[in-house]
């Protein structure tokens, strides 16, 4: 289920997933392993899928991608407080891996990219992510729901 919904965010807003920047959206949904990190598992498929169905760059976006995000859900779970910092660990994981996926793939500098990348995610994570986070933990139905 969890899967599904991060590979419908990404088709929904594919204009802003991909490429120098993005604004991914669906990404806001790692804000699950917070309640319940065997969501882990469903958002390591639901990027592997999103990226390989949809990236302009296939596999390579499907593999790196997934990694930048097994890293991220790693030091989330590893290292949840304070939250709102823990949720840049999605932004710098894939600033580092998927800047330097597309410098490669571009043949462009790194740095600019890696920053874009990075910058696109913090947004994503900081200005949605976390309010929803806060949100959604004041909810006892959805936790209960999540199993948390």
């Amino acid at each position: 289920m969890i899967a599904a919904m991060y590979v419908v965010l990404v088709f929904v807003f594919q204009f802003l997933s991909f490429e120098t920047v993005q604004f991914r959206i669906a990404e806001v949904l790692l804000i699950l392993v917070f309640f319940n990190k065997k969501h882990f598992i469903g958002l390591t498929i639901g990027t592997f899928v999103a990226n390989y169905l949809m990236s302009p760059y296939g596999l390579v976006d499907a593999l790196f991608g997934t990694l930048a995000t097994v890293i991220a859900l790693i030091l989330m779970i590893l290292m949840s407080k304070p939250k709102w910092l823990s949720l840049l660990f999605p932004a710098i994981s894939n600033g580092i891996v998927i800047g330097l996926m597309i410098s490669v793939m571009n043949q462009i500098p790194f740095l600019p990219i890696a920053m874009w990348v990075f910058l696109g995610e913090a947004v994503v994570m900081l200005l949605l992510g976390y309010p929803l986070y806060t949100y959604l933990n004041k909810n006892q139905h959805f936790k209960e729901m999540m199993g948390s």
